[in-house]
């Protein structure tokens, strides 16, 4: 740079820029102000232009913050020879887009779009790529005019040395900024080759009119100006900004510290809760080296040593969290639970005693006080204090049941009765409570419903014939209402009993002829048993007996096969599906308050869950019936159904996202997505998880962990919705859609201003109500966007972070598992109704290559389903000129372990077509199992297509079925290329699971939609 000519035309340029009134009316920089936006002035750029005339030829100028380019104009107007790097992200620009494509057209107006290198990203990023391309142009003129917090400033700094010229300038503007100021001046401090050239104030120190102020520093790389530390210390450091950089750094390091101390205790309590007690421990104890009065670490801890029964240490623990902070009531009642153990009585009495002062609604506190009572024979005490837990919550059915005991054991057998059947309105299938009812009504020799609560009892606990022995002890019981009539032909049902069952429910409906719910649960019994023709008979008879009950009218609609003997079948049932449905939409009135109520009544009964396996575009007919659901819930909540307002933030500024589903449990959809809510950012979002259901397991305590709150509402529409609301969600994601029809029922309504959908039944909602897609970009086709009525979100990989399963320790050979030692095990564990009649020849067809193949199946529950597929098999087999029995092997369900021992001796994973494997080829890999996948049309016949694809494996991949013949006729055959497989499987299982980078995808997209609301915007 000619450091010369700009020095010594200095003095008369600030002289000049003083004069707010020098520049004549046809001045070229007022211009460009004329027809450029931009906060700036002409003196700014008059100081710029003369800067970028002193550059060499062979020198840049550079600009970090070019909004809409008023000053990078101004800097290259009239200079045809100067070229320049122009660096901007719109970082906090609303109209990003806009003002980009304004400054690229002002680029154009003035010629200079060929002088001006622009990049859109952030100067930190121009930096790093401009230090890989290593340019030999330097920079002369270094205008920042970007953030003005002290880090963007010294950082932009530090990041620009390496390419300045010798000699260059750096101007900065908004230097009236006390974070600016200092992170210049720190940077003069500790480079002496750079120096303070000119200060020019705000209009309100001076006449000058630079904004925000600006700075001109000169940086000469063969020149040092030392600073003297006094003139730093005394006129160039601004105390007020260093204390508050100060505190603002010490309140980060302990907002860190505090980070990664609640990431650290909740890992912690994953592994306790899901009875991982020794790795629990050593977590609880790195929780305690960070912090020694964590209170809450130190009670865990002490629960952990309760849980493996070393109750003094656990003792020790619980005093220590209750001595750092006596406050909370769990701590105490966990002090009752110790102490109980030692054998100290009186202590902890005492300590639930306080447990139920600091929270009166801690009915567990209530309940073991009682217990002790009841122990010691304290029984007017025990039944006070559960009398007090009843009035402290009504619902909990607990303390009606604790309180029946008590009254037994008083012989008071009338009132205890009366307890255990409030116990059962509130929990209609605990075991436990029907067991006692029935030893109440044995104690006043009411044999009969005595016999009937132990049926039910055993009923519930899977006890099928323990439950027949007794239900039929009882036939023509005035106890025998319909719900006894069903539960002894379900136990038949799970006898395999399937004539009994009918029997069961002929008889039934001879008795209540009136009932439509017995009907309905015929017709899907029949259904499950593969008895279609007469599922149909009795559906159509419903409909002539309650021709205005939607529920039989939508049974005798939806009815299809569970599986299809041929093509033929399916393109026939599809077609009578299309017609009912248009049928019954345009046939339903909502017209009427009692019409409505049997609508909603109708929808709630069943889905439409096995259209989706004949693997056809169901789009249309998800739609219809979508808008049908959403018709109907908006005439019975109307309230609930309007467009909602983005709720503000917490107050944290964490988006509140609730996540629903009646699956969570140790079930698919649990498994596949409750990475989501273990690794979500807890400074970002706020986690509500929603459970309708009713199993609880571990799995099921885990999401306790991982949610800000966790509201387990079974079977309850109303309150559910209800929580929801009174949450304030921004966003409502639906795990599943299309399996449990109060779901489906609540997703139409608006709940969240915005509702998403995942796969966990992987199908289009058709719901006008549901807003978004989360999907996965690897198993999604080019098309996919056409699949679904909501807007597709394609997450990254596969879209979720899946745990890598723990095998098992104790596993079983193939001899328990009725395989052949030697055999080729080919796997192929899809529940039934997956598997289409046009791929059987692919068994078949590979037996005839692979002379020791044997195909391993699970069964379906039904002794009539098994034997149709197993029939298809044969003729598929038979056309190949084989015996099925031979290659074909059904095995009853089985337990993980088992299941996971299984896949663990079998030597190939053979994938469904048309409806692909999710979880169980994400099991199969985790045991080296080859997987051998056809990606089909839709997504929900590309799952494992795409988990191959992150796995890195994708030879196994066909692109037709006679390549998947082929390769899996080549796992067979060739041993070595098939260990080839496994070891690349088995290294690059990390791949694969606990992916973060989808998470991290979705809090972004969760961001963007929160930010954007109303507006959806254009997400890839």
């Amino acid at each position: 740079m000619d450091y010369t000519k700009f020095i010594q035309q200095l003095p008369n340029l600030y002289e000049n820029l003083g004069q707010e009134s020098v520049h004549p009316k046809n001045d070229p920089f007022q211009a460009v102000l004329d027809n450029v936006e931009g906060k700036t002035t002409a003196n700014i750029m008059q100081l710029l232009n003369f800067a970028v005339e002193c550059m060499e030829p062979d020198e840049v100028y550079c600009e970090i913050g070019c909004f809409q380019g008023a000053n990078l104009i101004g800097a290259l107007l009239n200079h045809p020879e100067g070229n320049a790097y122009a660096v901007d992200d719109f970082y906090g620009v609303d109209t990003c887009e806009d003002n980009l494509e304004i400054l690229l057209d002002n680029l154009s107006a003035f010629n200079l779009d060929e002088q001006v290198l622009f990049c859109n990203q952030n100067f930190e990023e121009f930096f790093l790529d401009l230090k890989e391309i290593n340019p030999d142009l330097k920079i002369g003129v270094y205008f920042y005019n970007g953030n003005h917090d002290y880090r963007s400033q010294l950082i932009s700094l530090l990041l620009v040395k390496p390419f300045l010229a010798e000699q260059s300038l750096i101007i900065v503007n908004n230097s009236n900024w006390s974070s600016v100021q200092q992170a210049n001046w720190d940077f003069l401090a500790t480079h002496p080759h750079c120096q303070l050239l000119l200060d020019l104030p705000t209009p309100e120190d001076s006449h000058h009119t630079f904004g925000n102020g600006l700075q001109v520093l000169n940086w000469d790389i063969n020149q040092q100006n030392h600073y003297s530390w006094s003139n730093f210390s005394e006129n160039r450091r601004h105390k007020p900004f260093i204390k508050s950089l100060y505190n603002f750094n010490i309140d980060f390091e302990l907002q860190q510290k505090k980070e990664a101390l609640n990431s650290l205790h909740k890992e912690a309590v994953s592994l306790h809760v899901s009875g991982q007690l020794d790795a629990a421990e050593k977590k609880y104890k790195e929780v305690l080296q960070w912090d020694k009065n964590h209170a809450q670490a130190w009670h865990d801890l002490g629960m952990v040593y309760y849980h493996k029964e070393k109750y003094p240490d656990a003792l020790e623990r619980v005093l220590i969290s209750l001595r750092l902070d006596p406050s909370i009531s769990l701590h105490h009642y966990s002090l009752g639970l110790v102490l109980e153990k030692l054998s100290n009585t009186a202590k902890a009495i005492e300590a639930y005693q306080q447990s139920i002062t600091l929270n009166p609604q801690f009915i567990d506190a209530y309940n073991n006080l009682g217990n002790i009572f009841s122990t010691i024979g304290d029984l007017d005490q025990a039944e006070s204090i559960y009398q007090q837990a009843i009035t402290a919550n009504p619902d909990n059915y607990g303390s009606y049941l604790n309180l029946g005991n008590i009254l037994m054991e008083k012989e008071h057998f009338d009132e205890a009765i009366d307890a255990y059947q409030k116990a059962i309105k509130l929990k209609h299938n605990n075991p436990d409570i029907l067991q006692n009812l029935g030893l109440a009504y044995a104690a006043k020799s009411d044999q009969p419903n005595s016999d009937l609560a132990f049926g039910y009892s055993a009923y519930y606990q899977g006890n099928y014939e323990d439950a027949v022995t007794r239900f039929k002890k009882v036939l023509g019981h005035s106890g025998c209402n319909v719900g006894y009539y069903k539960a002894l032909a379900d136990c038949y049902k799970n006898l395999n009993q399937q004539e009994e069952a009918i029997q069961t429910y002929q008889q039934a409906i001879q008795i209540y002829p009136n009932n439509p719910e017995l009907y309905l649960s015929f017709i899907a019994t029949l259904q499950n048993f593969g008895r279609l023709e007469e599922a149909m008979a009795v559906a159509g008879e419903a409909s002539q007996l309650f021709p205005y009950d939607l529920a039989v009218k939508l049974e005798k609609q939806s009815l299809l096969p569970i599986i299809y003997d041929d093509t033929a079948e399916i393109d026939f049932y599809r077609h009578r599906f299309t017609q009912y449905l248009e049928d019954l939409i345009q046939q339903t009135s909502l017209d009427t308050p009692e019409a409505t109520k049997n609508a909603f009544k109708g929808i709630g009964y069943r889905t439409n869950f096995y259209l989706q396996y004949q693997c056809k575009d169901d789009l249309h007919l998800q739609i219809q019936y979508g808008e049908f659901v959403h018709h109907v819930m908006a005439a019975n909540y109307p309230q609930w159904v309007q467009p909602r307002p983005m709720p503000s933030l917490s107050p944290s500024g964490k988006i509140r996202v609730g996540y629903i589903s009646n699956y969570l449990y140790s079930q698919t959809v649990n498994k596949l997505f409750s990475g989501w809510l273990k690794h979500h950012n807890a400074e970002q979002v706020e986690v509500y998880c929603y459970y309708g259901g009713l199993r609880v397991d571990a799995r099921t305590q885990l999401l306790r962990v991982y949610s800000h709150a966790f509201h387990h509402i079974p079977n309850d529409l109303e309150g559910i919705s209800k929580q929801i609301l009174a949450d304030q969600l921004h966003i409502l994601v639906f795990l599943d859609l299309g399996m449990h029809p109060t779901l489906t029922q609540i997703a139409g309504l608006r709940l969240a201003p915005v509702q998403c959908l995942t796969w966990g039944h992987p199908i289009t909602s058709g719901l006008p109500t549901i807003d978004y897609f989360l999907s996965s970009d690897l198993m999604e086709p080019e098309n996919g966007e056409n699949h679904y009525s909501e807007q597709l979100i394609r997450l990254p990989n596969i879209g979720i972070s899946y745990p890598k399963p723990v095998l098992p320790k104790t596993r079983k050979r193939r001899s328990e598992l009725k395989l052949r030692p030697q055999s080729t095990v080919y796997l192929s564990c899809q529940s039934t109704f997956k598997y289409l009649p046009q791929y059987d020849y692919i068994f078949a067809a590979i037996a005839q290559r692979v002379p020791q193949a044997q195909f391993v199946f699970i069964s379906h529950p039904s002794d009539s389903i098994k034997r149709q597929f197993l029939q298809r098999l044969k003729k598929a087999f038979a056309g190949f000129g084989l015996d099925s029995e031979e290659y074909c092997v059904t095995l009853s369900r089985l337990n993980q372990n088992d299941y996971l021992s299984l896949n663990l001796v079998s030597d190939v994973f053979l994938d469904t077509l048309g409806w692909s494997g999710g979880n169980t080829t994400l099991e199969a890999i985790a045991c080296n199992l080859p997987v051998v996948t056809c990606p089909g049309e839709f997504m929900r016949g590309r799952h494992s297509y795409g988990i191959l694809r992150m796995l890195g494996v994708t030879d196994t991949i066909a692109n037709d079925e006679a390549e998947y013949i082929d390769i899996a006729v080549r796992l067979g055959l060739d041993p070595q290329w098939r260990k080839s497989i496994v070891a690349q499987i088995v290294a690059n299982h990390d791949r694969l699971y606990d992916d973060k980078t989808c998470v991290e995808a979705l809090e972004a997209f969760y961001e963007r939609v929160v930010e954007d609301y109303p507006r959806k915007p254009d997400f890839i």
